[in-house]
């Protein structure tokens, strides 16, 4: 049974693992922090929300978190964008359908507060490829992002 839902406290060290295993973050520390952050009263609006995607074993009722996603409003942006963050999978669980649930989840909310575009940064091949056939087109290129590889940006309306 899959269930999508809100980010917990006791999730920080599953999703850690994912978005180190899929290199959708480099740094622990920096990616421990932002998710800390998400769950702090006070400064949450300011932050993402994350949801993670978990897998519960029907007979035992246990679930196991296969991917994480979060959603934010980033300051100099109009309201009507938002963009994702930490859009992984565990690898053994890609290409099962969960990234596409994971996505239609994001999209749902974006319906709901009234958003018009999703936007996302990816360098991974794979991401790109998952992106465009889930609709999403390149808007851009930035080279030499903080010395590294190309980051490109896609974006999606959402109606």
């Amino acid at each position: 049974m899959i269930k999508i839902r809100n980010l917990k406290k006791e999730d920080i060290n599953a999703c850690l693992k994912i978005v180190l295993e899929t290199e959708a973050s480099s740094s622990r520390s920096e990616a421990k922090k932002i998710m800390e952050y998400s769950l702090a009263p006070g400064i949450k609006p300011l932050n993402p929300n994350y949801y993670v995607l978990e897998l519960k074993n029907p007979s035992t009722g246990l679930g196991q978190i296969v991917g994480i996603s979060g959603l934010y409003f980033d300051y100099e942006d109009p309201k009507y964008i938002m963009w994702m963050d930490y859009f992984a999978v565990t690898p053994k669980f890609q290409m099962q359908g969960y990234g596409t649930k994971m996505l239609e989840n994001l999209e749902n909310i974006c319906k709901k507060k009234k958003v018009k575009m999703l936007c996302v940064f990816t360098d991974k091949e794979g991401a790109l490829k998952f992106y465009k056939n889930n609709g999403f087109k390149v808007a851009g290129k930035i080279e030499n992002y903080y010395g590294k590889k190309p980051r490109i940006w896609l974006h999606k309306k959402i109606n």
